[in-house]
Protein backbone atom coordinates (compact mmCIF):
# COMPACT_ATOMS: atom_id res chain seq x y z
CA UNK A 1 0.00 0.00 0.00
CA UNK A 2 1.29 3.35 -1.24
CA UNK A 3 1.26 6.11 1.22
CA UNK A 4 0.42 9.79 -0.05
CA UNK A 5 2.71 12.42 1.62
CA UNK A 6 0.37 13.80 4.21
CA UNK A 7 -1.89 10.97 5.21
CA UNK A 8 -1.40 9.23 8.44
CA UNK A 9 -1.45 5.53 8.25
CA UNK A 10 -4.53 3.78 9.68
CA UNK A 11 -2.47 3.03 12.75
CA UNK A 12 -1.49 6.22 13.50
CA UNK A 13 -5.05 7.99 12.67
CA UNK A 14 -6.26 4.79 15.66
CA UNK A 15 -3.88 6.55 17.78
CA UNK A 16 -4.20 10.17 17.39
CA UNK A 17 -7.85 8.82 18.03
CA UNK A 18 -7.23 7.29 21.12
CA UNK A 19 -5.64 10.25 22.59
CA UNK A 20 -8.07 12.56 21.32
CA UNK A 21 -10.52 10.32 22.91
CA UNK A 22 -8.42 10.48 26.43
CA UNK A 23 -7.87 14.38 26.18
CA UNK A 24 -11.71 14.41 26.26
CA UNK A 25 -12.54 12.26 28.94
CA UNK A 26 -9.95 13.79 30.64
CA UNK A 27 -11.46 17.62 30.25
CA UNK A 28 -15.30 15.56 30.62
CA UNK A 29 -13.81 14.16 34.36
CA UNK A 30 -12.43 17.74 34.98
CA UNK A 31 -15.63 19.37 34.80
CA UNK A 32 -17.51 17.07 36.69
CA UNK A 33 -14.86 17.30 39.79
CA UNK A 34 -16.40 20.08 41.94
CA UNK A 35 -19.80 18.48 41.39
CA UNK A 36 -18.06 14.50 42.49
CA UNK A 37 -16.91 16.75 45.47
CA UNK A 38 -19.64 18.27 46.56
CA UNK A 39 -21.84 15.02 46.31
CA UNK A 40 -19.09 13.49 48.33
CA UNK A 41 -19.26 16.28 51.09
CA UNK A 42 -22.85 15.93 51.44
CA UNK A 43 -22.52 11.67 51.85
CA UNK A 44 -22.71 10.04 48.72
CA UNK A 45 -19.30 8.54 49.12
CA UNK A 46 -20.04 4.64 47.69
CA UNK A 47 -19.68 4.42 44.23
CA UNK A 48 -22.80 3.31 43.68
CA UNK A 49 -24.20 6.23 45.63
CA UNK A 50 -22.64 8.59 43.64
CA UNK A 51 -24.14 6.93 40.23
CA UNK A 52 -27.64 6.88 41.36
CA UNK A 53 -26.62 10.51 42.56
CA UNK A 54 -26.00 11.53 39.17
CA UNK A 55 -28.79 9.87 37.41
CA UNK A 56 -30.77 11.13 39.88
CA UNK A 57 -29.83 14.77 39.59
CA UNK A 58 -30.09 13.99 35.45
CA UNK A 59 -26.43 14.91 34.81
CA UNK A 60 -25.57 12.51 31.67
CA UNK A 61 -22.07 10.44 30.95
CA UNK A 62 -20.01 11.56 28.26
CA UNK A 63 -21.88 9.71 25.93
CA UNK A 64 -25.37 11.03 27.31
CA UNK A 65 -26.25 7.30 29.03
CA UNK A 66 -26.54 7.16 32.81
CA UNK A 67 -24.08 6.45 35.30
CA UNK A 68 -23.12 3.00 36.52
CA UNK A 69 -20.40 1.33 38.85
CA UNK A 70 -17.75 1.48 36.55
CA UNK A 71 -18.28 4.39 34.77
CA UNK A 72 -17.88 6.33 38.27
CA UNK A 73 -15.13 4.09 39.26
CA UNK A 74 -13.50 5.08 35.83
CA UNK A 75 -13.73 8.69 36.43
CA UNK A 76 -12.95 8.92 39.45
CA UNK A 77 -9.64 7.16 38.39
CA UNK A 78 -8.89 9.21 36.25
CA UNK A 79 -9.19 12.31 38.28
CA UNK A 80 -7.53 10.67 41.15
CA UNK A 81 -10.32 10.65 43.78
CA UNK A 82 -10.36 6.38 44.72
CA UNK A 83 -10.34 6.18 48.34
CA UNK A 84 -8.47 2.90 48.77
CA UNK A 85 -8.40 0.91 52.00
CA UNK A 86 -5.80 -1.58 53.13
CA UNK A 87 -3.65 -3.34 50.80
CA UNK A 88 -5.31 -1.29 48.05
CA UNK A 89 -8.72 -2.74 48.70
CA UNK A 90 -12.19 -0.41 48.91
CA UNK A 91 -12.93 -0.28 52.33
CA UNK A 92 -16.75 -0.07 51.72
CA UNK A 93 -17.93 -0.80 55.02
CA UNK A 94 -16.61 2.89 56.32
CA UNK A 95 -17.53 4.31 53.44
CA UNK A 96 -21.03 3.52 54.29
CA UNK A 97 -20.66 4.59 57.30
CA UNK A 98 -19.05 7.79 56.46
CA UNK A 99 -21.66 8.17 53.88
CA UNK A 100 -24.73 7.30 56.41
CA UNK A 101 -23.17 9.96 58.93
CA UNK A 102 -23.14 12.57 56.50
CA UNK A 103 -26.80 12.07 55.09
CA UNK A 104 -27.64 12.11 58.82
CA UNK A 105 -25.85 15.13 58.79
CA UNK A 106 -27.54 16.65 56.29
CA UNK A 107 -31.16 15.66 56.68
CA UNK A 108 -30.51 16.68 60.81
CA UNK A 109 -32.32 20.77 59.82
CA UNK A 110 -34.95 18.92 57.78
CA UNK A 111 -36.09 16.23 60.69
CA UNK A 112 -35.71 19.22 63.21
CA UNK A 113 -38.34 21.63 61.53
CA UNK A 114 -40.58 18.23 60.89
CA UNK A 115 -40.68 17.43 64.40
CA UNK A 116 -41.03 21.19 65.19
CA UNK A 117 -44.18 21.50 62.88
CA UNK A 118 -45.54 18.70 64.96
CA UNK A 119 -44.62 15.62 62.60
CA UNK A 120 -43.23 13.50 65.88
CA UNK A 121 -44.06 10.04 65.16
CA UNK A 122 -41.78 7.97 62.80
CA UNK A 123 -44.60 7.37 60.26
CA UNK A 124 -45.69 10.99 60.04
CA UNK A 125 -42.19 11.93 59.24
CA UNK A 126 -41.38 8.98 56.89
CA UNK A 127 -44.76 10.18 55.15
CA UNK A 128 -43.75 14.03 54.82
CA UNK A 129 -40.41 13.30 53.88
CA UNK A 130 -41.69 10.98 50.83
CA UNK A 131 -44.26 13.91 50.09
CA UNK A 132 -41.39 16.43 50.09
CA UNK A 133 -39.31 14.11 47.63
CA UNK A 134 -36.61 13.93 49.76
CA UNK A 135 -34.87 10.83 48.67
CA UNK A 136 -34.00 8.33 51.27
CA UNK A 137 -30.49 6.41 51.33
CA UNK A 138 -31.51 3.81 48.88
CA UNK A 139 -33.03 6.64 46.42
CA UNK A 140 -36.71 5.42 47.12
CA UNK A 141 -39.93 6.00 49.53
CA UNK A 142 -39.02 6.36 53.42
CA UNK A 143 -40.60 4.04 56.00
CA UNK A 144 -40.70 4.48 60.07
CA UNK A 145 -37.88 1.79 60.13
CA UNK A 146 -35.51 4.31 57.93
CA UNK A 147 -36.54 7.29 59.87
CA UNK A 148 -36.17 5.11 63.30
CA UNK A 149 -32.27 4.89 62.00
CA UNK A 150 -31.74 8.01 60.86
CA UNK A 151 -32.67 9.36 64.84
CA UNK A 152 -30.92 6.95 66.40
CA UNK A 153 -27.57 7.91 63.65
CA UNK A 154 -28.38 11.47 64.49
CA UNK A 155 -28.41 10.88 68.04
CA UNK A 156 -24.94 9.22 68.18
CA UNK A 157 -23.09 11.60 66.28
CA UNK A 158 -24.71 14.27 68.35
CA UNK A 159 -23.58 12.11 71.76
CA UNK A 160 -20.12 11.78 69.90
CA UNK A 161 -19.80 15.66 69.26
CA UNK A 162 -20.20 16.42 72.84
CA UNK A 163 -17.35 16.87 74.79
CA UNK A 164 -17.26 13.98 78.18
CA UNK A 165 -18.65 16.99 80.30
CA UNK A 166 -21.67 18.03 77.90
CA UNK A 167 -22.18 13.80 77.62
CA UNK A 168 -22.14 13.77 81.63
CA UNK A 169 -25.23 16.04 81.86
CA UNK A 170 -25.70 18.79 85.04
CA UNK A 171 -24.77 17.18 88.28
Amino acid sequence: MKQVRGEASPSTRGLRGALANKREADSRARALASTIRELMAVGFLSRRALADELNRTGIPTAHGGKWHYTTVVRMLTRLGMLTLGNGGRINNGQAKKRAADARAKALAPTIAKLQKAGFVSLKAIARELSEQEIPSAQGGKWHPSSVSRLLQRLKRLETSSRTPEENAGPK
